[in-house]
């Protein structure tokens, strides 16, 4: 890209960051010790802009960035949030490379088959161009009234054809287990449990499970007893309280305890702050960063 443009974001993301009314200025604003990824529209008070709102959230304090879309912004801006990350040491969390697309992977059809390949396809270009290696991957719908431990093994096929695309490139598929529905009906993995199924049915470096401790909240699953079960498939983590799917310390789950225990486990990797902010403004910005100093002290 045009490195004088650039330069140009970077000097009016730093100014915006940098005013008195972006954010107090006794927030502390140290470097976070773990990977907590905001993504775009979360950090209220943030400035317009691509590139400038990832220089605020560095300005806070934050190390990663996290953007389900963008798998589908231009080629240009891509670049752009590339060579910001790498310039200012940000590790870029997931994007979505496949939502399933409806379609239900133990019997899929050649057609159905090759819309799904035709999303690692994309994945793998949006990679090379972001650099990025972790994407989030929802395998497809279920049939209620068939065996689900049948059908999640059956979808392993589909899913190494998948592999066979994207892990040349160093791409790791998270599979990641919804508490809501998606296109086509309910999704065929609901909990860890269900993404550790697949994952070790899959057998491959370049599937394994995303680990959201919201969706595993929501459901009613305890959530360390249950990421310990099945944490030898994990490679990826989210945070989002419940009920609400607002900011940590917003609802009932213990983050402090969860963060503890990833520590424990030696777990280095992003956390996607895949939420919404339980206030607005100057308030909803201090809250949320209020929420995160305290699980990461």
């Amino acid at each position: 890209m045009n490195r004088r443009h650039f330069s140009k974001l970077l000097v009016a993301g730093a100014s915006a960051a940098a005013a008195p009314s972006a954010f107090s200025k006794d927030m502390n604003t140290t470097p976070f010790k773990s990977l907590f990824a905001p993504h775009p529209g979360l950090l209220p008070t943030a400035p317009r802009g691509y590139v400038k709102g990832m220089e605020f959230a560095y300005e806070l304090g934050f190390r990663a960035w996290e953007d389900n879309g963008l798998i589908k912004r231009s080629a240009k801006l891509q670049e752009e949030v590339a060579t910001f990350a790498k310039e200012k040491g940000i590790t870029l969390g997931v994007t979505v490379i496949s939502g399933g697309n409806g379609v239900h992977f133990a019997t899929a059809n050649e057609e159905e088959q090759e819309s799904i390949l035709n999303d690692m396809r994309l994945g793998v270009e949006t990679a090379k161009r972001t650099g990025q290696t972790h994407m989030t991957m929802v395998p497809g719908i279920r049939k209620g009234d068939e065996d689900l431990d049948k059908q999640i093994a059956a979808s392993a096929d589909l899913m190494k054809r998948c592999c066979d695309i994207v892990e040349e490139h160093g791409i790791i598929m998270v599979l990641e287990p919804l508490s809501h529905g998606i296109k086509g009906g309910a999704p065929i993995l609901r909990s860890f449990e269900d993404g550790f199924k697949l994952c070790e049915a899959v057998n491959r470096k370049s599937c394994k499970l995303l680990a959201d401790f919201y969706h595993e909240g929501q459901i009613g699953n305890d959530l360390i007893p249950n990421a310990e079960k099945t944490w030898s498939q994990a490679a990826y983590v989210q945070y989002g309280d419940v009920p609400g799917r607002k900011e940590p310390g917003s609802g009932k789950l213990d983050y402090v305890a969860v963060t503890k225990w990833l520590r424990d486990k030696g777990y280095q990797g992003v956390i996607g702050m895949e939420h919404g902010v339980s206030a607005k403004g100057k308030e909803g910005l201090e809250k949320l960063m209020a929420a995160y100093r305290k699980i990461d002290a």
